[in-house]
């Protein structure tokens, strides 16, 4: 099964995005007990597309790709950025970050999903969970 979603660089289309994964979990019959876990890791990611990718250009889009064979869950987020240098991203467990209010996203999407990869001078972010 695979699936496309295209929302504009707004943070209120986070909405369509439960109510898309939803359908595509019904439709799959995909196990609830993933829902959350997938949800969070892909808010994190589309609002990282929106935020600091798109700069909130709401003229600009942000592409979601979906493939599911059961067992596994890929999806791929795309926006219209320039990317930006994983390098650069700090480690927000280090003693000098811990009080930070940001920075959290993309750490956060590491530890929860079983794989993320980068793509594309990294405007591209592909997030594999395992579901079986």
């Amino acid at each position: 099964m695979e699936r496309e979603l295209i929302i504009a660089s707004e943070l209120n289309e986070l909405n369509n995005l439960r109510i898309f994964l939803n359908q595509i979990f019904t439709e799959t019959n995909l196990d609830r007990s993933y829902f959350n876990r997938v949800l969070l890791g892909l808010s994190e990611a589309v609002s990282n597309s929106i935020v600091h990718g798109n700069k909130n250009d709401c003229s600009k889009k942000v592409f979601i790709f979906f493939s599911c064979n059961g067992e596994k869950l890929v999806i791929t987020i795309k926006d219209e950025g320039s990317g930006f240098s994983i390098n650069n991203i700090e480690d927000p467990t280090k003693p000098g970050n811990l009080k930070k209010e940001n920075g959290r996203g993309l750490f956060l999407i590491q530890q929860i999903a079983d794989e993320v990869c980068f793509f594309d001078g990294d405007n591209r972010i592909q997030i594999l969970y395992n579901l079986g």
